[in-house]
């Protein structure tokens, strides 16, 4: 009778202790959809004001399906919304239609993460394509931006950190392979930022210029998904550039193979420049001063038209072939642009210049050790050319 006790008491204990196991896996993830979208949502500062809008009126206007999953990452901070209960850790979010941001809608808060941390981008990312995989994924970066110069990209007032190219270039090897990558920021369509993305993805889009609070309209790109969810990856990315109809430039552009004859003309440019610069520095300074530039970003260029003048300007064959080589370069590359009338000369991809040696500052320090900087002599033309 007593053993017959102390079995019963070893059924009970091993059932609890199966029942308390169960509790702890994790549940099946969703079936795989044709595409799962990421919004990395750097609102801790002074965009705050429109998490909660692009939450409601974009991502939420449809939402999730089978075929299309959306989830967000948003991270808001104090001062600009005080909305449902003025939240303002990091909460995920898996989108539904007419969802809003109240913090009982979301899947997770995960407290107060610095969103200019590399690892915080890595655990979004991971976490994401675990439990909604699909059979392509599209990364959207929404916050502020200004290509590879440190300090901007997704900014986070709270942890007073930036998500700068060098810690991207870390982190970009955990994230495994992203179909499209989309900048809801400024000044993010460069050539630096796209060689970051070189063969880690098919297509990035971003804008050359300053972005207006109306950006990438998500609920746009969602839409045409939701209605086709085979698109490619080249598609995605147009419909991305497409949507952003209210802002002066955009642009998608190819960062797989394709874009290997651009880096290639780039390379050869520059050292066709370098070689030609005893002769021909003054002409040069008369093409670069006449290149477009951006609203308070003088330093970024736009590269065709770059190309354009120093090929309109120097009579030299080789670089005037050089130049028209990069111009050439920008029809397997640059996938769709668009540009308001006082842009004409934009063309989708901007590169770093400068002209003068004060102009060598810890940014030029900096911009030399990014990839673009390493595979090209873009920069070592820089530093003879800025005297």
């Amino acid at each position: 009778m007593q053993r017959r006790t102390r079995f019963v008491l070893m059924l009970s204990m091993a059932f609890v202790l199966l029942v308390a196991m169960a509790g702890t896996v994790n549940a099946a993830p969703t079936p795989q959809a044709r595409w799962t979208l990421m919004v990395y949502i750097s609102g801790d500062n002074n965009l705050e004001d429109y998490v909660v809008k692009d939450i409601e009126l974009e991502l939420g206007a449809l939402g999730s399906n089978a075929d299309v999953q959306v989830i967000a990452l948003a991270d808001r901070g104090p001062g600009y919304d005080t909305s449902y209960g003025d939240w303002q850790t990091t909460k995920l979010f898996r989108v539904t239609q007419g969802m809003t941001a109240a913090p009982g809608n979301a899947i997770a808060d995960w407290g107060e993460r610095n969103m200019g941390d590399k690892q915080t981008l890595i655990d979004f990312v991971t976490w994401t394509k675990d439990n909604y995989p699909a059979a392509h994924y599209a990364l959207y970066f929404w916050g502020h931006g200004w290509n590879w110069h440190p300090g901007y990209v997704m900014a986070d007032d709270t942890s007073s950190d930036s998500l700068d190219l060098d810690e991207l270039k870390a982190a970009i090897p955990s994230l495994g392979f992203i179909d499209v990558v989309g900048y809801d920021g400024c000044n993010m369509a460069s050539i630096e930022v796209a060689m970051t993305w070189h063969d880690h993805a098919v297509a990035i889009s971003g804008s050359q210029e300053y972005v207006n609070w109306d950006g990438i309209e998500y609920d746009v790109v969602i839409s045409q998904l939701r209605a086709n969810p085979v698109m490619t990856a080249d598609q995605v990315a147009i419909a991305t550039s497409q949507s952003a109809a209210y802002d002066k430039t955009w642009s998608a552009m190819a960062v797989d193979g394709r874009f290997d004859t651009l880096l290639t003309a780039v390379n050869d440019w520059s050292v066709a420049l370098l070689d030609g610069l005893p002769a021909y520095r003054a002409k040069y300074a008369r093409a670069f001063g006449a290149t477009r530039s951006f609203w308070q970003a003088p330093m970024d260029k736009d590269l065709y038209d770059m190309a354009y003048e120093i090929n309109r300007l120097v009579s030299d064959a080789n670089i005037k072939s050089r130049s028209q080589a990069v111009m050439s370069a920008f029809a397997a590359v640059v996938l769709h642009e668009r540009h308001v009338k006082t842009y004409s000369d934009a063309h989708g991809i901007t590169i770093y210049h400068i002209s003068k040696a004060g102009e060598k500052d810890s940014n030029f320090t900096f911009y030399r050790t990014i990839d673009f900087a390493l595979l090209t002599g873009w920069d070592e033309f820089l530093d003879a050319y800025a005297q």
